[in-house]
């Protein structure tokens, strides 16, 4: 069939008014042309369409069935270019991201409910997950980006800065450790340790710290999550280390945070991408919604 969509819509709009000047004007074009254009279809169907009168036009009876017929279609394929369009200009999709649930616990969570609010067309699904599996994740293209940090660079993946975080001692109100006026990680290892799993960048930044300054110390509560740490904490059962970046949203009664020094553990929490797949509309416009978090 060599029929044309603007055929086909010049059709429908003639038949709507009853005539052939205001489907013209609906279409933004002379009359002349869009008589034309009518006359073009009839010959591709080989049938007429129209009663053509000095005031009106009529469909025929061909011409009715025909209307019938191409309405849903049309406007299937008008929603289906709505829709692309929508794709294209990241108001509609879907995407997948992995983060640190220590990113994921205030940063993602304020950034995602701008997002959806400003977004509603777009489904956002969110991973926690460990430094280790982010990476794997994004180079198996299992997620559209990932958020958190890179230890060594990759050759296939791209790391753009949202910002830096550093590790801060927590402890009760009248724990001694809150009279040093600076801390180190010797007087860290001196108190019992509540620490977060080996899989998390927490953990691993801490023993670094440890282990820079000389020291083996092997945590004596291991727990899943921070929640649990510092209620061990309030309960003086020890003390713990925490990203500064999540201490605003727990619960922080009747404990203080304090700097570590000597080495000041710090990180660089990042969006984290493959080189050789650019972020879809919908995931860019997200991950400016998390810069834009991420400087308030």
């Amino acid at each position: 069939m060599n029929l044309k969509l603007k055929q086909l819509q010049g059709f429908v709009a003639a038949a709507t008014h009853s005539s052939f000047s205001a489907g013209a004007r609906e279409l933004a074009m002379t009359q002349p042309a869009f008589s034309q254009l009518v006359r073009e279809l009839e010959a591709a169907l080989n049938v007429k369409l129209f009663e053509r009168t000095t005031r009106r036009v009529e469909l025929t009876e061909a011409g009715r069935r025909f209307l019938a017929m191409i309405r849903r279609p049309l406007d299937d394929l008008d929603d289906a270019y709505r829709f692309a369009r929508e794709m294209a200009s990241g108001t509609r999709g879907r995407i997948v991201f992995s983060s640190l649930p220590s990113v994921a616990f205030g940063l993602v969570t304020m950034a995602l409910a701008r997002f959806t609010k400003e977004h509603p067309g777009i489904t956002a699904r969110l991973i926690e997950d460990q430094d280790s599996n982010i990476v794997e994740k994004v180079l198996h293209r299992e997620v559209d980006f990932g958020i958190g940090t890179l230890k060594t660079p990759h050759e296939e993946l791209s790391f753009r800065e949202l910002l830096p975080d550093e590790l801060q001692a927590v402890f009760p109100l009248r724990h001694p450790l809150r009279l040093k006026r600076r801390l180190s990680w010797r007087d860290l290892a001196s108190a019992p340790l509540v620490l977060l799993p080996k899989q998390s960048s927490v953990r691993a930044l801490a023993e670094h710290g440890f282990a820079a300054a000389g020291i083996a110390r092997e945590p004596d509560y291991e727990v899943a999550n921070m929640v649990t740490a510092l209620s061990m904490v309030r309960a003086g059962l020890g003390i713990t280390i925490m990203p500064r970046m999540v201490l605003p949203e727990l619960n922080m009664k009747g404990l203080a945070a304090a700097r570590i020094h000597g080495p000041r553990p710090a990180r660089t929490i990042g969006i984290i991408t493959r080189r050789d797949r650019p972020l879809s509309p919908a995931a860019a416009a997200y991950v400016r919604s998390e810069e834009h978090t991420s400087e308030l």
